[in-house]
């Protein structure tokens, strides 16, 4: 059972299920921020974001053309990651 996890196929899977998440995070962001800031929800949702991207970060889930409609929220969660790494 654990050789399906060092199979081609399942390393694309993830990309492709990692890219669909990355995206609701994306429509999250756009199209309800403002009802999570009412509702005092946005410092979770940030928080979830940033592990996410720590995640994806690590292992290299995402490539760089996918981050691109939220660089600005990336940009600076990458930043701190690679700090905290030291590289």
């Amino acid at each position: 059972a654990l050789r399906v996890f060092q199979t081609p196929q399942f390393a694309a899977l993830c990309g492709q299920i990692f890219r669909r998440l990355f995206r609701v995070y994306g429509i999250i962001y756009s199209s309800f921020f403002g009802t999570l800031e009412a509702l005092q929800m946005a410092p979770h949702l940030n928080t979830c974001f940033k592990h996410f991207m720590f995640f994806c970060t690590e292992f290299g889930l995402l490539p760089e053309r996918e981050m691109e409609p939220l660089e600005v929220l990336v940009k600076p969660i990458r930043k701190q990651y690679h700090l905290s790494k030291g590289k």
